[in-house]
């Protein structure tokens, strides 16, 4: 069988974990030609990006194959918020063990998400062995014509930054968004939040070893070996790591490390910056903007309901002791250098251009 023919047009939402991606998710689901794909890369996880070539056998068994450490890090519980599945009535799966495609990116554009499971179900494992970026682009077109035709799909995974290169390289033709947000804030909610816990926690210690979950060529989903340390995990369980607060100092390395990681692998990449605390203090003006260089288009009705969702949020740095700032601030100073050179670089290309 062959696959199907795939002419959408595409972008991505780029971030650090906790930066405000979720919001820019759903603000782009409203827009009536955007497929706003959340989370499809990171559920999907070890085998997100390998091989480079599989069957739609193989491709449909990363999408849809339950995983035992997936479960403890989203599930009803865990993550109530962001685990749409949860909220399905009658699902036709465990919440608490289900198909990584269905835990998140298909409740967020479906109200039958059970359904547009069996659709796929039994569509892609007849699909030919292809390249896997192919793969993903037929399954972006079905995904778009089950909703009724959309004209591009944008994905966003939180802690996307981390695999920009790996994203861009496989489908160039995407439009890519880095959304930044005040490293500080963010690394407050990055140590509170289940799965950048876990990722705190590997990058910590698995590097002595040489396993670096930030690495631009062999980073989560990947590097071959995340799927034998991911079934280590859903063996012998997560629990601790996820109970734990990673520490401040720990969790600002972490951000810093991936900003400087993730920002060097987009240097001279025509893409948009969209600040989080800029689209919170003027949505309409944001939104447009983001509207326009995805699709050249952003209706009025669309920015006047994506508006009503950006909300100003006190800052949580001022809960802190003294000590306990000055350890968030000093972690942070590397990644905020990395984004202020980030974009003093973007600047003077496009003066220079």
């Amino acid at each position: 069988m062959h696959n199907p023919a795939h002419k959408l047009t595409g972008g991505f939402i780029l971030g650090s974990a906790r930066c405000g991606s979720t919001l820019v998710s759903d603000i782009l689901r409203l827009h009536p030609a955007i497929l706003s794909l959340s989370e499809l890369f990171s559920t999907v996880g070890p085998n997100a990006f390998r091989p480079d070539q599989l069957s739609g056998e193989t491709f449909w068994r990363n999408l849809s194959k339950p995983s035992r450490a997936l479960s403890q890090i989203g599930n009803p519980d865990s993550a109530p918020n962001e685990f749409l599945y949860g909220r399905v009535k009658a699902p036709a799966h465990d919440p608490w063990f289900c198909p990584p495609i269905l835990a998140i990116t298909l409740p967020h554009i479906s109200q039958s998400p059970d359904a547009l499971f069996a659709q796929l179900a039994s569509e892609i494992p007849q699909w030919n062995r292809r390249d896997i970026g192919d793969h993903y682009r037929a399954l972006f077109q079905s995904l778009a014509n089950s909703q009724g035709g959309k004209q591009i799909w944008v994905e966003r995974s939180g802690g996307s930054l981390v695999a920009a290169k790996t994203l861009l390289d496989m489908l160039p033709e995407a439009r890519p968004v880095l959304l930044l947000r005040h490293g500080p804030d963010t690394v407050l909610s990055m140590r509170d939040y289940p799965a950048t816990r876990v990722a705190i926690w590997m990058w910590r210690h698995l590097r002595p070893f040489g396993i670096d979950l930030l690495d631009p060529q062999t980073h989560y989903g990947r590097g071959a070996l995340w799927p034998v340390i991911e079934r280590f995990g859903g063996v012998f369980g997560l629990r601790r790591i996820l109970a734990k607060r990673p520490s401040l100092t720990d969790s600002a390395a972490f951000w810093s490390a991936m900003m400087e990681t993730g920002l060097q692998t987009l240097m001279g990449r025509d893409l948009m910056v969209l600040s989080y605390e800029e689209l919170c203090a003027a949505p309409r003006q944001e939104i447009t903007h983001l509207g326009q260089y995805l699709l050249g288009d952003a209706p009025d009705a669309w920015v006047e309901a994506a508006s009503q969702l950006p909300e100003q949020r006190p800052s949580r740095i001022a809960t802190l002791t003294t000590m306990e700032r000055e350890a968030l601030y000093a972690g942070c100073a590397r990644g905020e250098l990395a984004i202020r050179e980030f974009q003093s670089h973007k600047a003077s290309s496009r003066t220079d251009g």
